[in-house]
């Protein structure tokens, strides 16, 4: 016995550091162009023509207008166009290539039933103008030849020879609203960053300059015989630049793509869910893409041991190489997650790098776990960024506050069970404050507590942009996000909808009241699934896109003679004349939604500029729009912010993505959450549905129960108290501890 005792004890040394081997994997990630593409930051990128790469955006905007555009209630704000009188644009183009060029007009006709003829002259080549489109009637695409610009100065003017009072009229900028809508820079041509408040402090040099309001802009009087610089309207006295602005179809200088977080821990055969702590070693960075004559790739890389990539952990970016072909190694020395910074450039405007490949290799090495860890369920989302949206309002804001009290919205959704009831709630009791009339005169601003202080004065408080900012702020104060977005001659509301875990258009219009879902599926829509059943419902794909520009009807509302397909979808409303069996009568939610567009930030209460001017009172001259496009939804030409991408509209909010790692503790795991900030948010924990307490990090170690199926929830909490859907890991644990051989002579 003795004997045998000696040899359990030697085989029990032997073999465990066996069981504590270091094991390494050979692990490679393979990632195509369009997955970083919809899965990173982007900026000034497209997908390729091939769909499968990606390249410069190849569209230019140049304007200087917008953040004055618009009905002001300051004085005039069209020039009438009629025989005598023409309006210029001045350009100046250092160089002129490109594969289509656009005159874009913001003009309405005086006799919308037969609008008069009009044309330009472009740098003095006569050029026709187009029949004025059916669906944006005030817009005007021009295609003008690409040799009619030139080098340096270009004249864009527009006349039209009918009688007065029978032209145009063209909107025009006053130098006095430019404040509110955004300033007086462009960046890199134009006033979309600016007006969005996606750069900081404009300053002149760079890409950015100066407006001289005026500068731009000219008119006569006389045929042409001589022009009044800068000072525009029927009486030549209102300093402003026309609407008038220039569209190329080329290639943007430079434009950058930021992969998200690439876990080098990830894909080790035998794990998920929860890793060993690793060390990686021989990391190599393949990049493949193209570089025609004048273009070139740039590639970066920068490290942390964190997901989250709104951090200070990470590193700065350093460069790796540059080129069409990367094989680099590198060293993450003890970091666990890389992110590669794409660049892409071209002194050609007719030419574009590619971005085609990314594969990552590494050898990763780990000592094995404790051995009776099993993963039973795991729900942990990867969570989706926006390139675009990143200001968030302040939910205790003391505006806020004092509306909820204002509408004594706590007796609203007294009762109330979940989030989505209570969102429908606070949406019928804002549709009925007031019914819809233009809000004239004094255009509130955005601002819930001036808008409801007008209704009292007035009796009414505005239209649909009204309802929407009244709407907004009232769940703001009850601390759910949402956020203004821009339909068809129509604005409403997009809400993250926690306990759906999924944003839904809610519309609080006194017409509308309702949100639209799918009558398969009873799940209500987003904006840009409404946009999908759109596309179903008139046949519109990348082979027959949108005409936006077409003379006549392309949808059958308001012209039923359009031929459409029916599509599964009903309302839900608390307003009984809403459900008018009529369908013409019938809020048209999806028809509206054949265009979608938002302003990238929901604070404004705490930044009421910039934003567009008298919102919804002309056709959106704004220029701080983020818009929606696809194979069958075209870029529109007056537009230069646009994206296809879904985080960039729909990133994800009050969810948990959480990193567990065993640690060399047996039934102890290491726990660190990320999630998308969205304003006062901090985390609590469920363990074995014990309830929720409070995390006072972003990290915590749990320790399992042995033998025992252990469960454990995460969720977000902001500061009023709404809680995320919770994310949860389930793991058993058929504990069995390490061997000790019995004590001699036992």
């Amino acid at each position: 016995m003795h004997q045998s005792h000696k040899t359990l004890t030697l085989l029990a040394v032997l073999l465990c550091p066996l069981a504590l081997a270091e094991q390494t994997q050979h692990l490679m990630t393979e990632l195509s162009a369009i997955a970083l593409y919809d899965n990173g930051e982007v900026w000034d990128l497209m997908r390729g023509p091939d769909a499968q790469s990606v390249v410069l955006s190849d569209w230019v905007v140049l304007e200087n207008d917008a953040p004055g555009a618009g009905l002001s209630e300051k004085g005039p704000h069209v020039e009438p166009l009629h025989q005598g009188v023409l309006a210029r644009k001045t350009f100046q183009l250092a160089d002129v290539r490109a594969k289509e060029a656009h005159v874009v007009l913001y003009m309405k006709p005086r006799d919308p039933k037969a609008p008069a003829p009009y044309y330009l002259r472009v740098n003095g080549r006569r050029i026709e103008g187009n029949p004025v489109p059916w669906h944006e009637g005030v817009w005007h695409w021009v295609q003008i030849p690409e040799d009619a610009l030139v080098p340096g100065v270009n004249q864009i003017e527009v006349g039209c020879d009918a009688p007065a009072g029978k032209g145009f009229d063209l909107l025009f900028a006053r130098e006095d609203e430019y404040e509110r809508g955004g300033g007086t820079f462009t960046f890199r041509g134009n006033t979309a960053a600016v007006t969005a408040g996606l750069v900081g402090t404009p300053y002149p040099g760079g890409d950015f300059a100066a407006i001289a309001v005026g500068e731009t802009s000219a008119k006569s009087a006389d045929g042409g015989a001589t022009w009044i610089q800068g000072l525009l309207g029927p009486d030549n006295n209102v300093r402003g630049e026309y609407c008038i602005r220039l569209n190329l179809v080329r290639h943007v200088p430079r434009g950058t793509l930021i992969t998200a977080p690439i876990d080098l821990w990830q894909g080790l055969e035998g794990y998920h869910a929860v890793l060993p702590r690793c060390r990686v070693a021989n990391l190599r960075l393949h990049g493949a893409g193209a570089t025609p004559s004048g273009t070139d790739l740039e590639w970066g890389v920068r490290y942390a041991n964190t997901s989250d990539v709104r951090s200070a952990a990470w590193d700065n970016f350093d460069i790796v190489g540059t080129g069409p072909a990367l094989d680099v190694s590198l060293d993450p020395g003890k970091m666990r997650y890389v992110q590669v910074r794409v660049r892409l450039t071209t002194t050609d405007p007719l030419a574009t790098p590619t971005l085609t490949a990314l594969r990552i290799e590494r050898d990763v090495s780990f000592n094995r776990p404790a051995e009776g860890v099993y993963v039973q369920a795991v729900e942990n989302p990867t969570l989706r960024y926006s390139t675009f949206w990143k200001k968030f309002e302040e939910l205790g804001h003391p505006q806020l506050k004092a509306l909820r009290e204002r509408l004594k919205l706590d007796e609203v959704v007294a009762g109330a069970v979940g989030d989505f009831e209570k969102i429908n709630r606070v949406r019928h009791h804002v549709s009925q404050l007031w019914y819809h009339r233009l809000p004239y005169p004094e255009y509130p601003e955005w601002s819930a507590l001036t808008v409801l202080d007008r209704s009292e004065k007035y009796g009414w408080g505005g239209m649909c942009m009204q309802f929407v900012v009244v709407f907004t702020q009232a769940l703001q104060s009850l601390g759910y996000q949402a956020r203004h977005v821009n339909l068809f001659n129509h604005e409403s509301v997009e809400v993250w909808v926690d306990d759906l875990d999924q944003w839904v258009l809610v519309d609080p219009e006194s017409v509308f009241d309702s949100y639209e879902y799918d009558m398969e599926t009873g799940a209500p829509l987003s904006a840009l699934e409404q946009h999908d059943y759109f596309l179903k419902r008139y046949a519109f794909s990348a082979a027959k896109p949108i005409p936006w520009m077409s003379p006549g009807p392309w949808c059958n509302w308001p012209d039923p003679a359009v031929p459409e397909t029916s599509q599964p979808l009903e309302i839900s409303t608390f307003t009984d004349w809403i459900n008018d069996p009529d369908p013409l009568k019938r809020p048209p939610q999806h028809n509206l939604a054949g265009f979608v567009r938002f302003i990238p930030r929901n604070d404004f209460v705490s930044h009421p500029a910039p934003r567009p001017l008298n919102n919804g009172s002309t056709y959106w001259p704004w220029s701080g729009f983020v818009c929606w496009y696809d194979g069958a939804t075209p870029r529109r030409r007056e537009r230069a912010l646009n994206s296809d991408r879904i985080a960039d509209f729909y990133p994800t909010l009050n969810r948990v993505h959480f990193e567990a790692v065993y640690t060399e503790e047996p039934g102890v795991i290491d726990l660190r959450f990320v999630t998308q900030p969205s304003r006062a948010t901090g985390f609590e924990v469920n363990i074995d549905g014990t309830g929720w307490t409070p995390l006072p990090a972003e990290h915590y170690r749990w320790t399992l129960r042995p033998a025992a199926l252990n469960r454990l929830e995460v969720r977000t909490k902001n500061s009023l108290g709404v809680s995320g859907k919770p994310s949860a890991l389930a793991l058993f644990w058929h504990y069995r501890p390490a061997f000790v051989p019995k004590p001699e002579g036992d």
